[in-house]
C-alpha cells in the first residue's frame, strides 16, 4: 500500500509540474500576438493660425494584442519620412487609444522635425505598443502624412518707424517691438535716403503719442540719447540697418548699424570668423549662399559677440544668445541661408 501511494504521489507530481511548464511555455510563445493599427484623420495638412487653438489633427490606433493579459503602454512615434525613424518625436500616452494636437502645438512639433513653414512636406508616424522590456515591441503599420506649417508671427505691442527715408508715414512705417509688453521696445530697420531723420509713432497715424529728439550722443554711426513727446526729429547719421530701441519707462533711445554673419563649426571658416551676409533691400533679409558642413552656428553682428542669435529649441525662431544651430549631415553642401529681423520675431531658413 505504501508503494502505491508513493507511485500516485510521484505520478501526480510529474503531472502538476509538466502542465505549468507548459502553460508558461504558452504565454511566451503564443502566437497570437498583433500590432496596433494606426490610422490619421487625414493623409495632407494645410496648418493655419486662424484654428492655432483647436484640436485639428488626431491620431488613432487599435488595441495590441500580445496573446496574454496585459497592462500595454503606447508610444506615437513621429519623424521626417526617409529617416528610418532615426531620431523620431515620441509622445507617450499610457494606454489611451488616441493622440490630438492643436493646429499650434503639432505646427511647432513639426518645424522641430525640420519640415519648413509654408511649404509641404512628409512626416512618417508608428505606434509602439510595450507590455515590459524583457517582451520586444509591436509597431504598427507606418502611416505616410503631408504637412504644410505656417510661420508664428505674434504682434507685439509695438512703435512705428516713421521717416522721411519711407515717406512719413506711420501707416507703412517698419516697427520696433515690445516682446515682454513692459514698455522696452526694439527692432531692426534699414534707414536710407533723404536726411534720415525719424520719430516713433505709438499708433500707424500721428494721432497718438510722437517721441521725438531730446538730446544724444553720436559715435562712429551709433547714435544714443533721450526723447520726449515735444521733440524733434531722431536721426543716424549715416545710411545702414539698425538695431532701433526705444525705452518710454525712461524715455532714452539708440541706434546702432549692424551687418551680419554666420560663424562656427558648420561654416567655412569655422569659429575663427564669419562668412558675411548680404543685405536684400527688396525682401528686407539677410542672405548668404555658402557650404556648410555638420556642426554647429550662429549668426552675429559686426563680427563680434555683443549682439548674436541662435535657436533654443530648434523651431526657427530665434533669440539672443540663443543654443548654437545645429546642421545635420543631411544638409551639409552648399545651401542658401537667409535671416528675417523683422517687428520682434527673428527667423531664418536654410535651403
Amino acid at each position: 500500500m505504501k508503494k502505491l501511494f508513493s507511485y500516485i504521489f510521484f505520478c501526480l507530481l510529474a503531472v502538476g509540474f509538466f502542465s505549468c511548464e507548459n502553460d508558461e511555455t504558452k504565454v511566451v510563445m503564443s502566437s497570437q500576438r498583433q500590432a496596433p493599427a494606426l490610422t490619421t484623420s487625414n493623409s495632407a495638412y494645410l496648418l493655419n493660425a486662424s484654428t492655432a487653438s483647436d484640436s485639428t489633427v488626431t491620431f488613432s490606433w487599435s488595441k495590441a494584442n500580445y496573446g496574454f493579459q496585459a497592462a500595454v503602454r503606447y508610444t506615437l512615434q513621429i519623424a521626417k519620412s526617409g529617416t528610418n525613424f532615426a531620431n523620431p518625436k515620441e509622445v507617450t500616452v499610457g494606454s489611451a487609444l488616441q493622440m490630438k494636437y492643436t493646429t499650434a502645438d503639432f505646427n511647432q512639433m513639426v518645424i522641430i522635425l525640420g519640415l519648413k513653414p509654408n511649404a509641404s512636406g512628409q512626416l512618417d508616424l508608428r505606434v509602439k505598443a510595450t507590455v515590459a522590456d524583457a517582451v520586444a515591441p509591436l509597431y504598427s503599420n507606418v502611416s505616410t502624412i503631408s504637412v504644410t506649417p505656417y510661420l508664428v508671427v505674434i504682434n507685439y505691442p509695438s512703435l512705428w518707424v516713421a521717416g522721411d527715408f519711407q515717406g512719413w508715414n506711420p501707416a507703412t512705417a517698419p516697427k520696433i517691438s515690445s516682446r515682454n509688453a513692459n514698455g522696452i521696445y526694439e527692432g531692426y530697420v534699414y534707414i536710407a535716403g533723404g536726411t534720415r531723420q525719424f520719430k516713433y509713432t505709438s499708433q500707424p497715424d500721428w494721432n497718438g503719442t510722437n517721441y521725438g529728439w531730446a538730446s544724444s550722443t553720436t559715435t562712429g554711426s551709433d547714435v544714443a540719447g533721450t526723447f520726449s513727446s515735444s521733440g524733434g526729429n531722431l536721426f543716424v547719421p549715416e545710411d545702414g540697418f539698425y538695431l532701433l530701441k526705444g525705452n518710454t519707462n525712461n524715455s532714452t533711445w539708440s541706434a546702432t548699424k549692424t551687418t551680419w554673419g554666420i560663424i562656427g563649426d558648420a561654416t567655412a571658416n569655422g569659429w575663427s570668423s564669419d562668412v558675411p551676409m548680404t543685405y536684400d533691400v527688396n525682401k528686407n533679409v539677410w542672405k548668404v549662399t555658402t557650404t556648410l558642413k555638420a556642426g554647429p552656428l550662429k549668426f552675429r553682428a559686426n563680427g563680434a559677440w555683443a549682439i548674436n542669435l541662435g535657436d533654443t529649441g530648434a523651431d526657427l525662431s530665434l533669440e539672443y544668445d540663443g543654443d548654437n544651430i545645429v546642421i545635420p549631415a543631411s544638409l551639409a553642401g552648399t545651401r542658401t541661408i537667409t535671416l528675417d529681423l523683422k517687428a520682434g520675431n527673428y527667423t531664418y531658413t536654410i535651403e
